[in-house]
């Protein structure tokens, strides 16, 4: 055999226990929301186990932005595994998951969506 056939060999193996890990890891809310739910279902999905009776109208997301592109509402919610919210000691942003709204449904969940997304309508990606 010759090195380079071993090397492809080894990297393909290593991208795929890679996605497989990547997957396995993935927040079970997450694997519930299906492209094209509505906002008010996302946000029920979220706070499904949520333990504390606190009037709180976003209680799993940890931050939000929005933005108008195209003349199109955009709303971007991230969360945590561990639903922690946003106090004066942040979190990194690899540490939460995006959501994706536009015109509240859901288009995209996950960083890799996002950064699609963001890259394709010239909106600046927070540093994680």
């Amino acid at each position: 055999m010759r090195p380079y056939f071993v090397r492809e060999r080894v990297l393909g193996l290593s991208a795929l226990v890679a996605l497989t890990l990547l997957t396995a890891c993935e927040d079970k809310r997450v694997k519930a929301m299906d492209t094209g739910i509505s906002r008010d279902s996302a946000v029920s999905i979220l706070t499904h186990e949520t333990k504390s009776g606190a009037a709180d109208s976003l209680p799993n997301v940890y931050m939000r932005e929005k933005f108008l592109v195209g003349g199109k509402q955009m709303e971007v919610m991230y969360f945590t595994p561990s639903n922690e919210k946003l106090t004066k000691d942040t979190l990194p942003m690899g540490k939460l998951t995006p959501l994706v709204f536009v015109e509240s449904k859901l288009i995209g969940k996950g960083w890799t969506k996002w950064d699609s997304i963001a890259k394709a309508n010239g909106i600046p990606v927070k540093k994680r």
